[in-house]
């Protein structure tokens, strides 16, 4: 057998099984996070007062997709301690799975001295998203927000 037929037999043989998804892969994302955001309503599992029927929030894009706002039904407080109701972002970039924002007036600083910058990563297929920082490694999240879903039919 030549030498570069070998490995063309041990592709065709593996190519069953390339694709398909083990039990427990991530489902897929939406293929447009900014719609998917803006279409839902989101809230924090594990933060009293802050679940889907008490206070979610929702997440809205301008036209260009250049800045974000989140905008929570009544007040919550930010990190700051102060009572808020939205919070600005500029989108910085974003791609299949992720956006990339810089926090309006943010105060918090990397170890370099610079505003931290925030990753929205979209997880579960859709139905959760954390935030990651761009000083953080290797990447992580933190304030797990899930995807609000309307009351069950009534029957």
């Amino acid at each position: 057998m030549k030498p570069f037929v070998f490995p063309l037999v041990l592709m065709a043989l593996m190519q069953p099984l390339y694709g398909q998804s083990p039990e427990n892969a991530e489902p897929p994302l939406p293929a447009d996070l900014f719609a998917h955001l803006a279409a839902n309503t989101w809230a924090f599992p594990n933060v009293d007062d802050m679940h889907c029927d008490e206070n979610p929030h929702e997440v809205r894009f301008d036209s260009a997709r250049s800045t974000a706002w989140f905008t929570w039904r009544g007040p919550m407080v930010n990190y700051l301690g102060e009572p808020d109701q939205e919070g600005g972002y500029d989108v910085i970039e974003s791609d299949e799975s992720s956006i990339t924002l810089s926090l309006h007036g943010e105060q918090r600083m990397t170890e370099a001295g610079h505003p931290v910058v925030w990753i929205l990563r979209m997880l579960d297929g859709g139905e959760a998203y954390c935030w990651d920082r761009t000083d953080w490694s290797p990447p992580r999240c933190t304030h797990l927000h899930v995807r609000c879903h309307g009351p069950a039919p009534m029957s």
